[in-house]
């Protein structure tokens, strides 16, 4: 928990840093499960594709993670259905027996159906191998699938399962945090 706090004023300087620029407006995201919930912020810089996103997962019983990423989005105007960003997320985890952060490289993307345009299948998936996975962590993978309704052009509702595995160095065991099936309601401003 002492790594889990020390990094925490880091990410949120990196939060301010990276919000201030991204002023093309962004989203919210909230995301429930029984003992689990995630807070998500995402922005993209209008006319840049420098897409940013922040998010902090808490279980009640299992810990909390933090997150912190960059991407690049493509910017021009199109007819596609697809929404895709590709980059990377630091995390930092910490729980009553490991605590760890990591460097993961993936992406996420939203795919509007066309025979149902308020319909959507959405998700993000990274991985951290071993060379930037600390302390505790000995590799990491996150990731997250969503089937997403349009209630409003702003505002989305979802059904979703969520996947966060890190394997525990020296130890051969992978320590599950906050997985399983969730809820939630994404919000653009």
């Amino acid at each position: 928990m002492k790594h889990f706090r020390a990094a925490l004023p880091a990410l949120l300087a990196l939060a301010a840093t990276f919000a201030a620029p991204a002023q093309a407006g962004g989203s919210l995201d909230i995301s429930l499960a029984d003992d689990v919930v995630r807070l998500g912020y995402d922005a993209t810089q209008m006319g840049s594709g420098l897409h940013v996103s922040f998010a902090g997962l808490h279980h009640e019983d299992d810990g909390d993670m933090l997150s912190a990423g960059l991407h690049v989005v493509d910017v021009r105007p199109s007819t596609s259905h697809m929404y895709i960003g590709v980059g990377a997320q630091a995390f930092v985890f910490s729980t009553d027996d490991y605590d760890g952060s990591a460097l993961g490289v993936g992406g996420f993307f939203r795919y509007s159906f066309p025979a149902a345009p308020d319909v959507s299948l959405a998700g993000y998936a990274y991985y951290a191998p071993p060379v930037v996975s600390f302390m505790d962590a000995e590799n990491m993978i996150v990731s997250d699938l969503r089937l997403q309704f349009s209630l409003l052009p702003t505002a989305r509702i979802y059904a979703g399962y969520r996947y966060n595995s890190i394997r525990i160095e020296d130890i051969d065991k992978r320590y599950k945090l906050g997985d399983g099936a969730h809820f939630g309601l994404t919000i653009d401003f």
